[in-house]
């Protein structure tokens, strides 16, 4: 989490030194997220067959790898390369460290511990753009190397506190049909988008890259429905309070990357703050998680899960339509406004999201829903990123920065828009009396009668 926001405010930087182009920078932010994407559910499911404690220490030693090539990077390709590494660790950090938080704590102490781990998150994310712009006016390698040892200190916990956990009734089959088709389909979809600058997206590659990306998706939509251990269960998002979570996931995490991605260029590019003042500039995005995510389990019981992510999407469509407003001429008066309500709406949103699709979920399921929502969130950064870019791509040779950033934020505008009423539609704040939280919103009363009858059994 830490790493999100330090690299953004670094891109100015690494453009300068490492001589990258724009669609570079952007492939320094998309290799990172894809790889997650692809990889993400997978290294849930290896997990889950050979340990959680051990894959997730695996992946804290392969992020480390990446940081440090990252760190020592001589070139564009190199930085990338780097991040790709990177995000094979990270897709075995994200979703096996909410699995073995959920493995480690009874249902009745799930939503606290849950609030604590996004409380350490938002911490990351609260202090980051501050730690990252002091380490870039320093050298912006150094927002790699600090990782190193956060890391290291990560491996020593996890090799002599965590118990190991997994799922005795997982097969040991991969699904590596899936996993081809689902990383293909996003490269396709992504790639036009990223090289917006350098193609048109009506031009035969970016087209035909297109029509690609819809059939690799039909035929992994296919493959999934067949294959006994797929990496994305659609089964899932027929309950309920899970999909209206993993809208929220993919609306207001995508809206993020996003955000973090182009208000930290223009507030040194076009303003022209150093980036320890835009590290500073930008706080209010990132700080609120910090003060309401301790705050989150009581105010999903005072308000309700559902009251509270809407309110906060809502909130996040509110910032995102003051940043539309950018002009030329404008600075930070305008900016500060829709900084603090994204920050707000992320605070409302973040924890919530989390504890209302896991407790939705049965626990053997844990890895592959905690799998499926990590992949989503970070899927929604790679689509908006690609799209918002490639939208303020195509206006920037005619209308210049500004006004290009600002159109191209009614992407996010929309896309968030949309979430909320998905939001709103399906999160439950509370199970009805007699009601099991961890079944679909739509199961009948002989699924009820099914599933209560396999609990009386297990139990």
């Amino acid at each position: 989490m830490l790493d999100s926001t330090i690299v953004t405010l670094a891109l100015p930087a690494i453009r300068e030194d490492l001589d990258a182009s724009a669609s570079g920078l952007q492939w320094v932010m998309n290799a990172y997220l894809l790889v997650i994407a692809a990889f993400v559910v997978t290294a849930g499911r290896l997990g889950d067959m050979f340990g959680r404690r051990r894959l997730f220490t695996i992946g804290l030693a392969v992020f480390a790898g990446g940081s440090v090539l990252s760190g020592a990077a001589w070139s564009q390709d190199a930085i990338i390369l780097g991040r790709i590494v990177q995000g094979v660790g990270a897709a075995m950090l994200l979703p096996l460290s909410l699995a073995i938080v959920c493995d480690a704590f009874s249902p009745d102490q799930q939503p606290r511990a849950l609030g604590i781990w996004a409380s350490i998150s938002a911490i990351a994310l609260g202090v980051g753009p501050l730690i990252g712009g002091v380490l870039v006016d320093l050298d912006w390698r150094l927002i790699f190397w600090i990782n190193v040892p956060i890391l290291a200190l990560g491996i020593v916990v996890m090799s002599t506190t965590v118990r190991e956990t997994r799922d005795e009734t997982a097969t040991h089959e991969l699904d590596y049909p899936g996993l081809a088709l689902i990383a293909l389909s996003l490269t396709a979809l992504v790639l036009p988008l990223a090289e917006a600058a350098n193609w048109s997206l009506g031009s035969t590659q970016s087209l035909a890259l297109f029509v690609a990306a819809a059939v690799l998706a039909a035929a992994f939509w296919i493959v999934e429905h067949r294959v006994q251990q797929p990496i994305v269960d659609f089964e899932l998002f027929r309950n309920g309070p899970y999909l209206g979570a993993s809208a929220a996931a993919f609306g207001i995490v995508g809206a993020y990357w996003a955000v973090m991605f182009f208000q930290a260029q223009y507030l040194q590019t076009k303003l022209g703050y150093s980036a320890t003042t835009a590290g500073i500039l930008i706080l209010p995005v990132t700080v609120p998680m910090i003060m309401i995510s301790p705050l989150a389990g009581r105010l999903i019981a005072r308000l309700g899960a559902r009251t509270l992510m809407t309110v906060g999407m809502l909130c996040a469509v509110a910032g995102l339509v003051i940043l539309t407003q950018i002009t030329k001429t404008s600075g930070y008066v305008l900016v500060l406004p829709g900084y603090l309500l994204f920050g707000i709406a992320l605070g409302f949103v973040y924890a919530p999201m989390s504890t209302a699709a896991m407790a939705a979920m049965p626990r053997e399921k844990s890895g592959i829903a905690s799998g499926v929502l990590a992949m989503n969130r970070v899927v929604a950064g790679s689509v908006a990123l690609a799209v918002s870019g490639a939208v303020f791509q195509d206006l920037l040779p005619t209308h210049g920065f500004a006004t290009s950033l600002a159109r191209s934020s009614w992407v996010l505008v929309t896309m968030v828009a949309v979430c909320a009423v998905l939001t709103w539609r399906y999160v439950r704040s509370a199970p009805t009396k007699g009601e099991d939280p961890r079944l679909p919103a739509t199961a009948d009363a002989e699924t009820l009668r099914h599933h209560q009858h396999h609990r009386r059994f297990h139990l």
